[in-house]
């Protein structure tokens, strides 16, 4: 099974930047991977196993869990 693309995003909160990059590790232990960087050091990281997401296998639903989880990350960022 290959790996759906992933999603980066640049933010600036409270005056620093952050990047969210979310990944799909799926040749390396089945799981989505979201992680928060912060100075090119991660701060925080997400996982999303495949067993969560209904018929894993298919790329489409394996991508649309990849934005989901993503999105989740931003907004949590802007809630702290």
């Amino acid at each position: 099974m290959k790996s759906v693309s992933g999603e980066n995003t640049d933010l600036i909160i409270n005056g620093e930047k952050i990047h969210v990059q979310t990944e799909d590790w799926g040749e390396n232990g089945f799981v989505l991977v979201s992680r928060i960087f912060k100075n090119g050091s991660v701060i925080k990281t997400f996982k999303f196993p495949y067993e969560k997401i209904s018929h894993a296998e298919v790329d489409d639903r394996r991508r649309k869990a990849l934005l989901q989880l993503h999105q989740y990350v931003i907004e949590k960022l802007h809630a702290d």
